[in-house]
């Protein structure tokens, strides 16, 4: 079946099994939109309009669709009456917003090219249940979108996410272009920007290193899957989310899964230029994630301390197994801790190493590889579609617990390997773990990946 064909069926299958139901169905009798960005809301402030307001511009118009939500966890079925009321006023700094029908959608328009289209679950639905959280509400957006997209409505191929604390660069829908045709998804560049509280802004700097030095370090271990994992940071090609089943309903970790299971289909491009940038702000909206972890540090008694970073040599693990694919698929006999210490682990930590890849039934993993193969690109095809984003974790967490535990950005300076891309004597100084220090490093970061 060709791909044009398989992507068809996918989309049409999708939309009748696995979308949600009750969702707006129009038919439209023109692309009234080029692109789509969606947007999940919950307790925001008539700030968030004035925001949107400021979108940057895309080739055409564009749609948000922006999905009001309320976890079952908040029982104040006010929180999101301040948003509501300033759509109901729809004012903005420059004046009131005009509303339109386009076709028979009803919009705000945000300016001459930007339109808002308000899609108010809880009043629709009730409030989410607490496992669903988040995921529910970005798959909800996105499903109509996809809608949208199959019934003519829009005639963009890319489904946008992101967060309504985040800020989009002016070029934004021009970076996403530079994607590689075969991309399934691309990832922005972000940063997040200092708030009025200090203690919550180091904290969250801190927070966002941790995100880069796990990254840093899956590109350093040649991982496929080295690419951050952030819902206000995404897009995702609508032909990719129809065949792994959109958005997983989850109450976070929900961009980590679906982006686990997109790179399994193709790449996931990690775009270059401006950075989408995020507010450092107080947040328990999730369980998990950027809100909860901020928390956390500030609560520790010296945040400067808190063991945030996962061990390098657990990196240097997964780099020697990586680079032991090939040995792997034609030496099944030998025990996988030895073709580890052919890659130069030590002994230690080769043998840990082999008893965390056991418990992940690796010893099954390989002899389907075997199998399923005929050239050693095959086998690490397979290979990486079995050891993806979520056991690579799982893999580097089972080595944590057996000895190389979590450490310091201070603790960091002292081990090997370097993960950060720095000179030597810039990793020194780094001991000071000051907010300028931090700053430094976030900025060689993103020039080493090419973010502005």
């Amino acid at each position: 079946m060709r791909t044009a064909t398989r992507d068809a069926v996918a989309l049409r299958r999708y939309l009748q099994r696995h979308a949600e139901t009750g969702l707006p169905e129009h038919v439209f009798s023109t692309p009234h939109w080029q692109q789509v960005l969606v947007i999940p809301a919950y307790r925001e402030s008539s700030a968030l309009l004035e925001r949107l307001a400021q979108l940057p511009e895309g080739d055409g118009r564009t749609l948000v669709i922006l999905v009001l939500n309320r976890p079952d966890s908040d029982t104040d079925p006010q929180a999101n009456d301040g948003l509501r009321d300033a759509l109901a006023h729809s004012t903005t700094q420059q004046g009131r917003l005009p509303q339109a029908t386009r076709d028979t959608v009803p919009v705000y328009c945000l300016d001459p090219r930007t339109d808002l289209y308000l899609y108010d679950m809880e009043m629709l639905r009730g409030p989410t249940p607490g496992a669903q959280g988040v995921g529910l509400a970005r798959k909800t957006g996105c499903d109509i979108a996809l809608q949208w997209m199959a019934a003519g409505g829009i005639s963009g191929h890319w489904l946008c996410s992101t967060d309504a604390d985040a800020t989009l660069p002016t070029a934004y829908f021009a970076q996403l272009e530079s994607a590689a045709p075969g991309a399934v998804a691309a990832v922005f560049p972000f940063r997040h920007m200092p708030g009025d509280d200090a203690a919550c802004t180091h904290a969250t700097a801190l927070y966002e290193l941790r995100l880069h030095h796990y990254v840093l370090g899956l590109e350093y271990a040649n991982s496929p899957y080295a690419f951050h994992t952030l819902g206000s940071s995404l897009a995702i090609r609508a032909n990719a989310y129809a065949h792994v089943h959109g958005f997983p309903k989850r109450a976070g970790a929900e961009d980590f899964y679906l982006l686990n299971k997109l790179a399994k289909l193709g790449a996931v491009a990690r775009l270059q230029g401006g950075c989408i940038e995020l507010q450092s702000r107080h947040s328990s909206r999730v369980p998990f994630g950027t809100g909860p972890a901020v928390a956390a540090i500030m609560a520790a008694e010296h945040a400067n301390d808190a063991a945030l970073f996962y061990h390098p040599q657990c990196f240097e693990a997964l780099a020697a197994l990586l680079a032991s694919l090939p040995a792997l698929a034609a030496e099944p006999e030998r025990a996988i801790a030895w073709l580890l210490r052919d890659r130069g682990l030590q002994a230690l930590l080769a043998r840990h190493a082999e008893a965390a890849l056991a418990t992940l039934g690796i010893a099954a993993a390989l002899a389907h590889c075997r199998r399923q193969s005929n050239t050693d690109a095959q086998f690490q095809r397979h290979f990486h579609q079995w050891f993806d984003g979520f056991r690579t974790l799982k893999f580097i967490h089972a080595l944590r617990d057996a000895g190389w535990p979590s450490c310091s950005l201070r603790e960091l300076a002292g081990l090997a390997p370097q993960l950060w891309p720095q000179p030597e004597s810039h990793i020194e100084s780094l001991a000071a773990e000051g907010p300028h220090e931090v700053e430094k490093l976030r900025h060689r970061i993103r020039q080493h990946w090419g973010w502005q």
